[in-house]
């Protein structure tokens, strides 16, 4: 089941520095969470809010439930439940007002 997640907005600028080095190709776009969805599944998708839209989304290549990753774009290092995408696609959809943690697809 596809979920949705919001992009904090002290995270805007990182976001569109990952975006891009992705789109460059050879890189890997992950998304860390606390715990894991029980319903995600392998190509389900993540659906992200930013600008009180769902602008994109990803599909869902692998979750490692205890994991650490490190972001070769802000050279931070993330821990817990990593959900590794690629297949990024822009969004046309509804507007959603942020939230923290995630939400299982409504629409």
């Amino acid at each position: 089941m596809d979920i949705v997640v919001t992009i904090p907005k002290s995270e805007y600028v990182n976001d569109d520095k990952e975006t891009a080095m992705y789109e460059q190709g050879g890189y890997e776009q992950f998304w860390q969470l606390s715990k894991q969805p029980k319903k995600i599944n392998i190509g389900d998708r993540v659906y992200f809010v930013k600008n009180g839209f769902i602008e994109s989304s990803m599909r869902v290549m692998r979750i490692e439930a205890k994991a650490t990753a490190s972001c070769e774009v802000t050279n931070r290092t993330w821990n817990g439940c990593l959900i590794f995408m690629d297949d990024l696609r822009q969004e046309q959809l509804e507007q959603v007002r942020g939230f923290q943690g995630f939400r299982y697809r409504w629409w």
